[in-house]
């Protein structure tokens, strides 16, 4: 996991994460961008959120964030299916970037209920692996 301050375009902090599975889904539907000002409202909320992060509460922040955005931009699907996904057991799920796809993490061998609700739900997903990386500074 890296954390960067995209202003300043620095690393702030690297983490290593052990390996963990990722599905998504929720790609198929348009983006909506009509309460991205409502977003940026929150800023103070991410700043804290960005915070708490680097102290290493990394599943419990991406959650909320996802939460935040997915509310925030009236993904109301994706708020169902973030709930669902922790329920059945995911360290985090959220939506990616400012959506649409929906994300859960899960340790793997947990994801198997989750995909069979997202099979039962969206109808596809994607399944792939978070993997360890170096990031290299020049």
């Amino acid at each position: 996991m890296v954390f960067t301050d995209n202003k300043s375009l620095r690393v702030i902090r690297q983490l290593n994460i052990e390996p963990l599975t990722v599905v998504i889904t929720g790609y198929g539907n348009r983006k909506n961008l009509q309460g991205i000002d409502r977003l940026r409202g929150l800023s103070g909320i991410y700043r804290e959120l960005f915070s708490i992060a680097l102290n290493g509460d990394l599943w419990r922040v991406a959650t909320i964030n996802g939460i935040l955005v997915a509310e925030s931009l009236g993904y109301h699907r994706a708020l169902e299916t973030i709930g669902a996904a922790m329920r059945l057991g995911a360290l985090a799920s959220g939506v990616s970037g400012n959506g649409p796809s929906i994300y859960a993490v899960f340790k793997p061998g947990d994801e198997g209920p989750f995909i069979d609700y997202i099979r039962s739900t969206w109808g596809y997903y994607l399944v792939t692996r978070l993997v360890g990386t170096r990031y290299l500074l020049s």
